[in-house]
C-alpha cells in the first residue's frame, strides 16, 4: 500500500509538472511570436478609418502585457489601449491621406489607470476637429448608451446616429467619495493623520464621515470648471445656449433617443444598417453590398508608425501614482523614471525633454528623486511640461522647475500639500486573539509599527517632519515658478485647481495639450518644425514582462504572517500606496471621483 501511494502521488506530480510546463512553453512560444514584428496592415483606397472607442486612452506608449496575452489566448479580449500621441499622429496623417475618406466613431470609452480623462479627450477632440477642417472629410458617430465622455468626443461629428432604443444619461458631474471612518471604528482599525494644508483632504475618507467644508468648497469649484468646459462643447454643437443646455439637463435628466433627437444633441436615429449606408455614401462606395472599406485606428497606427533616429525631442511619461523604486503597472517608479531622465540628459541626440504628467501624486521622496534629475537635465537642455488629466501634488512637485508648463483648461492640478497617514490593527487583532510584544533599543524604535497607535509625542515628531516637507514643497514651487513665497503660500494649502484657474494663478504658463508642448520644445531646442519625437520609457513587450515577473517571484520575503494578512486586507480597502510614509504627498482628489 505504501509503494502504491508513493507511485500514485509521484504520477500526480509528474502530470501536474508536465501540464504546467507545457502551459508555460505555450505562453513563451506565443509571447515570442507576439514580440516578432508583424506585417504592416494594408490600408485600401476609399477606406473609412474606424475609431473604436471601446478602449482606454492612456498618455504613455502601450505595452503588450502578459495579462493581455493570456486573455487573448483564452478568448477574453477586453478593451484595448490607445496611446494619446498615436491617436493624434494618426488623425493628423489621415487628414492628408487620400486613401482615407471619412472618420467613424463608435463604442464607449473605458478608463483605466488615469486614462480617458477629460484633458486627454480634449486633445483628441481638437485633433478630430483639425482633421475635419484640414481635410474636409466627414466624421460620423454611432452611439447606443453614450456616457458624457463619449458625447464629448462625438460632438465633433458631422452626423451623430443614435440607436432608436438608446439612452443618454447626461445629468451633470458628481463626486461621491466613500468614507471609511465608521467602518474602521466598528471593526477596530485605528487611523491617525498628519497633514499640512487646509484643503489637503485625501485622508478625510479614513477619519471622517462626510466632506469637510474646505473639501466641499474646492470640489464644487473644480466640478463647475470641468462641467462648464463640457457644456460649452455640447451646447455649441446642439446650437443652443449653455443656459438652455443646463435647463435641459436639469429638467429631463435621462434623455431617450427621441428626446436627444428633438434637442439636437443627435442628428438621426438608426441601427447598424443605417450607419453602413451613411458610411458608404460619404466614402463614395457605389457597390450594392451592405458593407464598406474600413481601416481600424489601431491598424492605421501600426501602418503609419515611424522609426526615430538621430537628434530628437524626448517625451518622458509620468503616468500613475508616484512610488519609490521601480514601480508597477499604473505607477511611476521614482528610481526608474529618474534613471530614464539621467540617461536622456547624457544622450547627445536628445535636444529637449517634454515631461508628460498624468499623476495624482504619491511619495514625496520619489517625487524629489524625479525632480532632482529634471533640474539637472534643465541645466543642459530645455524641459517643457505637458499636464494631462491630473498633475496634482507630487505630480506638480516634479513639474515645477520646467522652462514652461502647459495644461488644458480641464486639467486638475495644484494640491500643494502633504499628508502622512498611519493605520494600526491593535483593537481588531486583540478581538481575534492576537497580541503583540516588543523589545527595542530606543524610545521610538517601534514608532512605525501597525500593532499600536502612535503616541502624542510620536505624532508631534511626524507632524514636524510633514511641516518641513510642506515648507520645502512651497519653497521649490516659489523658486521653480519664480514667484514670491507668500503668493504660493496663499494658493497652496493642498487646494486643487483647474488648468484654467492655474493659469490665472501662475501655476502654469499656457493652455494647450501635448502637441503644443512639443512644438514649444522644438522651438527652444532650435530645431526645425516637425523635428523627430521619441517616447520614453519605451513600451515593454510580453517576454520582457514575463522574465521580470519570473525573476520577482523567485525572491522570498520573510515577514510576520499574521501582520502580512492584515496588511493585505487593509491594502484592498484603499489605493493609497504606503500607510506608513510620513512624506507621502497624496492627491487631494476624493476617491472614486467620476465625471458622470
Amino acid at each position: 500500500m505504501k509503494e502504491f501511494l508513493k507511485m500514485f502521488f509521484a504520477s500526480v506530480l509528474a502530470i501536474a509538472f508536465v501540464f504546467f510546463g507545457g502551459f508555460m512553453l505555450i505562453i513563451l512560444f506565443v509571447g515570442a511570436l507576439s514580440s516578432m514584428s508583424a506585417p504592416e496592415p494594408v490600408v485600401k483606397k476609399g477606406s473609412v478609418m474606424v475609431f473604436d472607442m471601446d478602449a482606454n486612452i492612456q498618455d504613455s506608449p502601450v505595452s503588450f502585457t502578459q495579462e493581455q496575452l493570456i486573455n487573448e489566448a483564452l478568448g477574453n479580449v477586453g478593451p484595448q489601449n490607445y496611446a494619446l500621441r498615436d491617436i493624434l499622429r494618426a488623425l493628423d496623417n489621415a487628414a492628408d491621406d487620400m486613401r482615407i475618406k471619412a472618420l467613424y466613431l463608435r463604442g464607449s470609452l473605458k478608463s483605466s489607470n488615469y486614462g480617458s480623462g477629460f484633458a486627454a479627450l480634449k486633445e483628441v477632440r481638437e485633433a478630430i476637429l483639425d482633421f475635419k477642417e484640414i481635410s474636409g472629410k466627414p466624421v460620423i458617430a454611432h452611439l447606443v448608451y453614450p456616457t458624457d465622455k463619449d458625447l464629448y468626443l462625438a460632438s465633433t461629428a458631422d452626423k451623430i446616429i443614435l440607436n432608436p432604443e438608446g439612452l443618454i444619461m447626461n445629468v451633470g458631474m458628481a463626486s461621491e467619495p466613500i468614507f471609511f471612518a465608521g467602518f474602521f471604528k466598528k471593526y477596530g482599525i485605528g487611523v491617525q493623520v498628519t497633514k499640512a494644508g487646509e484643503f489637503k483632504s485625501a485622508a478625510e475618507s479614513f477619519v471622517m464621515e462626510k466632506m469637510s467644508a474646505p473639501a466641499r468648497e474646492q470640489t464644487e469649484a473644480l466640478l463647475e470648471d470641468l462641467w462648464d468646459e463640457y457644456v460649452e462643447a455640447l451646447s455649441e454643437r446642439a446650437e443652443m445656449s449653455s443656459a438652455q443646455f443646463q435647463s435641459l439637463v436639469d429638467q429631463k435628466g435621462l434623455l431617450t433617443a427621441k428626446d436627444a433627437l428633438e434637442a439636437g444633441i443627435v442628428d438621426e436615429l438608426g441601427f447598424a444598417d443605417s450607419v453602413i449606408r451613411t458610411l458608404k455614401e460619404v466614402s463614395d462606395d457605389e457597390s450594392e453590398k451592405l458593407e464598406y472599406n474600413s481601416a481600424s485606428l489601431s491598424d492605421y497606427i501600426l501602418a503609419s508608425r515611424e522609426t526615430v533616429s538621430g537628434d530628437h525631442i524626448a517625451i518622458v511619461y509620468a503616468e500613475g501614482t508616484i512610488v519609490m523604486g521601480e514601480g508597477n503597472v499604473g505607477q511611476v517608479g521614482g528610481t526608474k523614471l529618474a534613471r530614464e531622465i539621467r540617461e536622456l540628459r547624457q544622450d547627445e541626440k536628445v535636444k529637449a525633454i517634454v515631461l508628460r504628467v498624468n499623476s495624482p501624486g504619491g511619495s514625496a521622496l520619489a517625487s524629489e528623486e524625479i525632480q532632482h534629475e529634471i533640474r539637472l537635465a534643465n541645466r543642459k537642455i530645455p524641459v517643457v511640461v505637458s499636464m494631462g488629466t491630473v498633475a496634482a501634488s507630487g505630480g506638480y512637485w516634479i513639474s515645477t522647475y520646467a522652462d514652461k508648463i502647459y495644461a488644458e483648461p480641464n486639467t486638475i492640478t495644484g494640491s500643494i500639500g502633504v499628508i502622512g497617514m498611519f493605520m494600526n490593527i491593535k483593537e481588531i487583532a486583540n478581538r481575534h486573539g492576537f497580541t503583540f510584544d516588543v523589545v527595542k533599543t530606543g524610545k521610538f524604535a517601534d514608532a512605525l509599527s501597525i500593532s499600536r497607535p502612535k503616541s502624542l509625542e510620536e505624532m508631534a515628531i511626524i507632524q514636524r517632519e510633514v511641516d518641513e516637507v510642506y515648507s520645502d514643497f512651497l519653497r521649490k514651487v516659489a523658486e521653480g515658478r519664480n514667484q514670491p513665497l507668500d503668493k504660493i503660500e496663499k494658493i497652496a494649502e493642498g487646494r486643487v485647481w483647474s488648468g484654467a484657474d492655474a493659469l490665472e494663478l501662475g501655476l502654469v504658463d499656457e493652455l494647450g495639450g501635448l502637441e503644443k508642448a512639443i512644438a514649444h520644445a522644438v522651438k527652444m531646442a532650435d530645431m526645425t518644425e516637425g523635428a523627430p519625437v521619441k517616447d520614453y520609457p519605451k513600451p515593454t513587450d510580453f517576454l520582457e514582462e514575463l522574465m521580470k515577473n519570473l525573476t520577482g517571484s523567485a525572491s522570498i520575503r520573510q515577514s510576520n504572517p499574521a501582520i502580512e494578512k492584515f496588511e493585505s486586507v487593509l491594502g484592498e480597502i484603499s489605493s493609497i500606496a504606503k500607510w506608513n510614509d510620513p512624506k507621502g504627498v497624496y492627491a487631494i482628489l476624493p476617491y472614486n471621483m467620476e465625471a458622470n
